[in-house]
């Protein structure tokens, strides 16, 4: 199973689609919510969704390879992250120079500093937080060190057992560990009177495990496909139900927040993906969940700076014209994410297919 044709399952479309939704919805309700017509209603983040999304679709790629070789060595590992990096890097470096430019020329918050580099190597938040600019890009970073370490410490366990294990049981020791670590890290750093957001919401040694969660859902799907899809229906009413309650109580001074609320969060939403993966065709016309699935990423890039310079340079108060800046918000996104995505991201990912076959 291809990458392409894992992604064009219209229920992880779906997902994929409603994530990015929920996370310029999230940006983008201080717009809004001066006005009591548009009440606060808490939602999922739409970060945990593609997380999740994120380790299950990358994982069954890395697992099916891994099965199929049954051997895992750094010249697998290097041919994935060659198309993962052509897929992830070209956007995230524009987007990195256009809030720089933004920045420079005062147009959106931020400020430059020597920490900069920190952002060309994803360690502005791996262990320590940022909070300066390219806000957007503390979960490109989660993603990134997934990339490159679920391959690794896979190649790791596999020198280190001498080949005794067998690939099923490498893939499945490397998903305890990214599920176990981050848990131990945020419950040794509960403690401390140290900032939820930053230190506990965006971190990479925090938050990887949600990810882990979509390699979890990779392994079952893959090593049990007969368990995974006989309670389909089942999984998914009760991870709607777990997610609904996990969003509900939502509480960021809680000991519960800072330690096992993101491993609740991802096993719901892992709860969720056999249904959705059974889901195989869009019927709705035009596609729209599709469309917005394919342009999903420029959107997480495009939407924040877009969503700065109008706040910082249209003067809105009344209910009409707070609806007319809202709407318009929502209307360029979704123009210039499409610019991005068949102008400069499509492109890309079209020259990596041409150059990159396998994995």
């Amino acid at each position: 199973m291809s990458e392409k044709s894992i992604s064009r399952i219209f229920g992880l479309d779906l997902l994929r689609s409603l994530a990015i939704i929920l996370v310029v919805m999230e940006h983008s309700r201080f717009l809004i919510s001066q006005h009591t017509l548009f009440p606060f209603i808490p939602l999922p983040d739409g970060v945990d969704l593609f997380f999740v999304l994120s380790g299950f679709l990358v994982g069954t790629i890395l697992i099916k390879t891994a099965t199929q070789n049954q051997k895992f060595d750094l010249k697998v590992a290097f041919g994935f992250l060659k198309r993962r990096w052509f897929r992830t890097l070209p956007n995230y470096f524009l987007f990195l120079l256009i809030n720089i430019l933004l920045i420079y020329f005062g147009l959106i918050n931020g400020y430059l500093n020597k920490f900069l580099v920190t952002f060309f190597v994803f360690m502005q938040n791996f262990y320590k937080p940022y909070d300066f600019l390219f806000w957007e890009s503390w979960s490109l970073s989660v993603e990134e060190w997934f990339y490159l370490g679920f391959p690794l410490i896979m190649i790791i366990i596999f020198k280190v057992s001498k080949h005794r294990l067998k690939v099923k049981q490498v893939i499945l020791s490397t998903i305890l560990l990214f599920l176990v670590f981050p848990l131990a890290y945020r419950l040794y750093q509960a403690g401390s009177p140290l900032d939820f957001d930053l230190y506990f919401r965006k971190l990479v040694l925090t938050r990887i495990d949600t990810i882990g969660f979509g390699l979890l859902g990779a392994y079952i799907h893959w090593y049990h496909k007969g368990f995974w899809e006989s309670r389909k229906n089942l999984f998914f009413v009760i991870g709607i139900a777990l997610l609904g309650v996990l969003v509900a109580t939502n509480n960021e001074s809680s000991y519960f927040i800072k330690t096992f609320f993101y491993s609740c969060i991802g096993f719901a939403i892992l709860l969720t993906l056999p249904k959705l993966e059974s889901i195989k065709e869009e019927k709705i016309p035009l596609k729209p969940f599709r469309f917005i699935s394919k342009i999903s990423y420029s959107m997480y890039l495009v939407h924040l700076p877009l969503l700065q310079v109008i706040s910082n340079t249209i003067n809105f108060s009344g209910i009409f014209e707070t609806v007319v800046v809202y709407l318009l918000f929502w209307v360029l996104t979704i123009v210039l994410s499409y610019i991005v995505y068949k102008l400069y991201e499509n492109p890309i990912m079209n020259l990596r297919d041409r150059k990159f076959k396998s994995i």
